[in-house]
């Protein structure tokens, strides 16, 4: 071809590329961007190209979901998945299954239900065929998962979180260090947004969030590098963390995890750890309690499918080797990743393998005593359908970790979780006489039966009639006190729902509970008040309530099988005292007649309606005043054997006579000594 030839021709192919369309132009950019792994530029291009006319917009609206799923922004991309299927696309059968995969990250439950099963009948990717059906069970335990109760409380750190990326918190030394890329100027190309760096968070102890953030110096943070997840020995002087993907040709591969010491109070020059591999993803390292074991997140070969778990142990010369992947049923064919061990042992880690709300779960690894060891899902709400990872824990209490949930400041943000089901209640708990003045009774046998009827302590009041024992969260305690010359005590109580938050502040989870046992002599003449003995207007019908409090009545005497009672009936001073007399003896008939109705035998105890008689407030004048006047109280008038001691033994009642019997006759001379019911 001579000369002049090769000018024509190439001004001719000139021509033809400028006056190629501009939607055509914008798509061939957005196409190569795409191949370069630059999603956000070609998003951006292919959205243009759509806005001019472009031809093939299913397809660019194929490639627009491609590049938001591979952002790790899949809930971004329902709607372009949803049109490119509107289309005819070649990728019609991967578009299916990621666009169901989109409908679930957004929270829509049954559409994504009804995208997996239209996918199972028409795939033909035999992987993907499987993960859909596995997805379809994870759907049905999902909605199982969000029925469940779970006592969170979850904080959004506003003091420390900013329209940028804030993720992967961890503890050392009393700061926090957290992985952000805020007030970054070099971008990267994939998501267009800036390079991550490492921040340390310095609390001033003015208010719980109160405090400075500052980035870590530059042996650290690189300008044109993503630095992020760290974490650090116990003396926080070695630091591991995650470098790379630099938006270099090697993509994923680019990432590896780093050490730095500290040397004279300046980060050493970062060093790669030998486990790495040069063509594998290597990120999110993790230290074991003890620290001989650095667990860490890849997608080297020979794994379960996406990223999996990986450990490494420290050997004699205080190398890293033995990587062992984790297996199942940790490691799945998703992405499991940013492991956590607390301070307790207990492992966490955030996958989207096992069966999650949306795209990342937080999930714990519970071993029973056989070593069988299950997954357990955090649950809502500390788990949402958006990226929820990285958890790091304060205490048993309390935590952070990372989420991208709508709620937020902007992008990922750091989240603090507050949960007492794992929080120890300090009972703390006094025997003392009900009769005022009120006088400590030391060496009570204390018995804690929990609500199985199992005994879960046994224990004696000290010489100050004190007592102490740990309760667990949520249940219902019974307690039983006995004494020698006391009735025996039996009360419940409850930490259910006892959560006083003031209590616990950051490292504690010790709720402190106070509990008063009130014992009643065990001595005739002694009188009990019944509360919550009412009846309707001159009537003498046992109502519900009343029941309730009679019932009380039935326990004492079932729990003192050796005194005999009076239950007496008094009202107020209104009306005649004939009529009051009769009023309140037909009452106390009726309770009587109850009590015995529930196995009691007659010959313990007898009515007597004493009508307006023995009021405690003479004189009374206001409603209040009448009302403790209007009561109902026992009597004891014979005690066969006041050492009698009843002894809980599984569901068994025990009854253990200590001592020579007495028999004791009421008299109309005893001294009475009034006490409200032991069992209020």
């Amino acid at each position: 071809m001579n000369k002049q030839r090769i000018i024509i021709f190439l001004t001719s192919v000139l021509f033809a590329v400028a006056c190629a369309p501009k939607a055509t132009r914008l798509a061939n950019k957005a196409e190569k961007q795409y191949n370069q792994a630059e999603y956000q530029l070609a998003i951006e291009n292919y959205e243009q190209a759509i806005a001019e006319g472009y031809k093939k917009t299913p397809e660019a609206n194929y490639k627009i979901a491609e590049s938001y799923k591979r952002s790790n922004r899949i809930h971004e991309a329902e709607p372009y998945y949803k049109k490119a299927l509107a289309g005819d696309i070649d990728e019609a059968e991967e578009a299916n299954f990621w666009y169901a995969c989109a409908l679930k990250s957004n929270g829509k439950y049954e559409n994504a239900k009804e995208q997996f099963q239209k996918y199972i009948s028409m795939g033909t990717n035999f992987d993907l065929v499987n993960r859909a059906k596995n997805e379809l069970k994870s759907l049905d335990v999902i909605a199982e998962l969000a029925v469940e109760t779970h006592d969170y409380d979850i904080t959004n750190i506003e003091q420390l979180n900013t329209p940028d990326a804030e993720y992967s918190p961890t503890l050392s030394k009393g700061n926090l260090y957290f992985t952000t890329n805020r007030g970054v100027t070099n971008m990267h190309a994939a998501t267009n947004t800036g390079f991550t760096d490492i921040w340390e968070f310095i609390f001033d102890g003015l208010s719980e969030f109160s405090g400075q953030a500052k980035a870590l110096p530059s042996e650290v943070n690189t300008n044109n590098a993503h630095e992020a997840t760290p974490v650090f020995t116990k003396d926080g002087k070695t630091m591991y963390f995650s470098r790379g993907n630099t938006g270099s040709r090697k993509g994923a591969k680019d990432v590896d995890i780093y050490v730095t010491k500290m040397v004279n109070g300046i980060w050493s020059e970062p060093k790669i750890v030998p486990i790495c591999k040069a063509d594998a993803w290597d990120s999110s390292p993790a230290l074991s309690t003890d620290g001989t074991k650095l667990y860490f997140a890849s997608n080297r070969e020979g794994g379960n499918g996406g990223i999996d778990l990986y450990e490494s142990t420290r050997d004699s010369t205080g190398n890293w080797g033995n990587v062992k992947n984790l297996g199942t049923p940790i490691n799945t064919r998703g992405n499991d990743m940013f492991p956590y061990e607390d301070q307790h042992g207990v492992f966490y880690f955030s996958s989207d393998g096992h069966p999650s709300f949306g795209t990342l779960d937080l999930f714990k690894v519970l071993k029973d005593s056989n070593g069988v060891v299950t997954i357990k899902n955090l649950g809502k709400p500390i788990n949402s359908s958006y990226d929820d990872f990285a958890l790091c824990a304060i205490d048993s209490t309390t935590g952070y970790f990372s989420s991208n949930r709508p709620d937020g400041k902007g992008d990922d943000d750091i989240y603090k979780y507050s949960t007492y089901k794992n929080a120890i209640y300090r009972i703390n708990g006094v025997t003392l006489t009900k009769e005022k003045p009120q006088q400590l009774i030391a060496d009570a046998a204390i018995t804690i039966i929990n609500a199985q009827g199992d005994t879960v302590v046994s224990l004696t009041s000290d010489d100050k009639g004190q007592f102490k024992f740990d309760g667990e969260p949520d249940q219902e305690y019974t307690v039983v006190a006995q004494k020698d010359g006391y009735m025996l005590y039996k009360e419940k109580f409850s930490t259910v729902k006892k959560t006083p938050k003031d209590q616990l502040k950051p490292g504690d989870n010790m709720i402190s509970m106070d509990l008063k046992v009130e014992m009643v002599k065990k001595a005739v003449g002694v009188v009990v008040v019944i509360d919550n003995v009412y009846y309707d207007f001159d009537k003498a019908d046992i109502r519900p309530d009343a029941a309730i409090a009679l019932n009380k009545v039935v326990d004492i005497l079932k729990d003192n099988p050796d005194i005999k009672i009076e239950l007496s009936s008094h009202t107020d001073s209104r009306g005649s005292a004939d009529y009051n007399r009769k009023l309140s003896q037909r009452r106390a008939d009726a309770a009587v007649n109850y009590i015995i109705s529930k196995g009691i035998d007659k010959s313990r105890i007898t009515a007597k309606g004493y009508g307006e008689d023995f009021p405690i407030i003479k004189n009374a004048k206001t409603e209040a005043e009448f009302q403790i006047n209007r009561r109902t109280e026992f009597k004891i008038t014979n005690v066969t054997n006041p050492n009698l001691k009843i002894i809980k033994k599984g569901q068994e009642d025990l009854i253990q006579k200590e001592g020579m019997e007495t028999d004791s006759t009421s008299s109309e001379d005893a001294p009475v000594e009034e006490h409200t019911s032991p069992t209020e």
